[in-house]
């Protein structure tokens, strides 16, 4: 009996776990590391709620040499053992993000067993710390669900990429383009009132009234662990849609209407399977892309009747087209030129041309992508236009 009771030694009961939703890091004085902990409160949110007048959470910051060992600087407030096990978003500032020691620090917590590498990745304009205080989610008392939720939603609008520990690993390991983090602030600055489409911003320049100033909205781009620049959501958005795997296929957008200047239409998109072909030269790689996507039209204030008029819709497809093919080719051409690099995971088709991988990497995939030879070509196809397949009563 004694031999069975010996594998109780080390048990910790569930009372003694005070549990970490978010962590926010940011440089600190002296080369430090400035660790933000939101721990959640397990009293509120729960049907066991006695009382409502409890904050849902406590945050504290302070100085440590990283993430890991700040855990136990913690026990000097914190009565409960802290753990990561249940975290859902590590906060990094845009500061800590630019600087050379932040992917070595991200290698390495992820040795540590009670971090998840699911776990999602956010850089933000400002402090973390900020960001976490600053943030208060109306609907969501518990911070891990919010960013569990929200996660689910940026798969859905594509304004922003999926991105979590795993992925920054993975693809700067690979060193063979341009990883995407979710960029936000909390601090709304420059908003702009005049512009073309719903995705054209980065966060802080939504012009939004809420209590509550949180803005997800484009990409801080990362290169050889390092950001190095950032997107629209709009550039986001293309970047997925570039990409062999389909993530993000609810997409809501805005067109120009070709038949009535200054008004839009509205669509859903749903995309199919790319066609990447790839043709490999000494000098430079040839890449030939063709988008098929397929259009649920959703609103055409103008009226103008593209429902029964099949010489309208082709114009109307015709102007969807060249409209994404510009925007397409303007963001290739920005990354070629501005980041040296690729978002769009194209190198996993081109290592398809090699027999052995040593042999793709001496041909130096980031290096030859500045060179290349691309062509993007959009296959528009009109599926419905929504509810109402009538042409509208003037």
């Amino acid at each position: 009996m004694i031999l069975f009771l010996t594998g109780c030694w080390d048990k910790i009961e569930i009372e003694e776990f005070a549990f970490v939703s978010v962590i926010g890091l940011d440089e600190g004085e002296y080369g430090k590391l400035r660790v933000t902990f939101q721990i959640a409160n397990p009293q509120i949110g729960t049907s066991t709620n006695i009382q409502a007048d409890e904050p849902s959470s406590d945050i504290i910051t302070f100085l440590s040499e990283d993430l890991i060992s700040s855990r136990d600087l913690a026990s000097t407030s914190v009565a409960r053992r802290l753990t990561f096990s249940h975290a859902k978003a590590i906060i990094v500032s845009e500061a800590l993000a630019q600087s050379d020691k932040f992917f070595p620090m991200m290698e390495a917590t992820q040795r540590e067993r009670d971090i998840r590498r699911d776990i999602n990745l956010i850089v933000c304009k400002e402090n973390a710390a900020e960001f976490i205080r600053n943030n208060h989610p109306p609907f969501d008392i518990r911070a891990s669900k919010y960013y569990e939720f929200i996660a689910s939603r940026w798969q859905d609008v594509g304004f922003v990429p999926l991105s979590n520990l795993h992925r920054l690993s993975l693809r700067t390991l690979d060193n063979l383009g341009l990883f995407l983090v979710t960029y936000a602030t909390t601090k709304p600055k420059d908003t702009k009132t005049n512009f073309e489409s719903e995705g054209e911003f980065i966060a802080g320049q939504i012009d939004k009234l809420d209590e509550n100033p949180l803005q997800m909205m484009g990409s801080a781009v990362f290169k050889e662990g390092k950001m190095i620049g950032k997107l629209t959501g709009d550039e986001t958005r293309l970047s997925l849609i570039l990409r062999p795997k389909v993530i993000t296929n609810n997409i809501l957008a805005t067109f120009p209407d070709p038949l009535k200047e200054g008004e839009k239409i509205s669509a859903k998109i749903v995309r199919g399977k790319n066609k990447i072909k790839i043709t490999i030269t000494d000098d430079y790689p040839i890449i030939d892309v063709t988008v098929p996507l397929i259009l649920s039209i959703s609103s055409i204030p103008s009226q103008i009747d593209y429902v029964t008029d099949e010489n309208k819709q082709e114009l109307l497809k015709t102007s969807i087209q060249k409209r994404m093919e510009e925007l397409t080719m303007n963001l290739i051409k920005k990354t070629q030129e501005e980041f040296g690099g690729e978002p769009f995971l194209w190198s996993q088709i081109a290592r398809r041309k090699f027999w052995l991988y040593e042999d793709f990497k001496k041909y130096n995939w980031p290096e030859k992508y500045k060179n290349a030879k691309i062509t993007v070509k959009y296959d528009i196809k009109i599926e419905d236009f929504g509810k109402y397949n009538k042409p509208p009563k003037l």
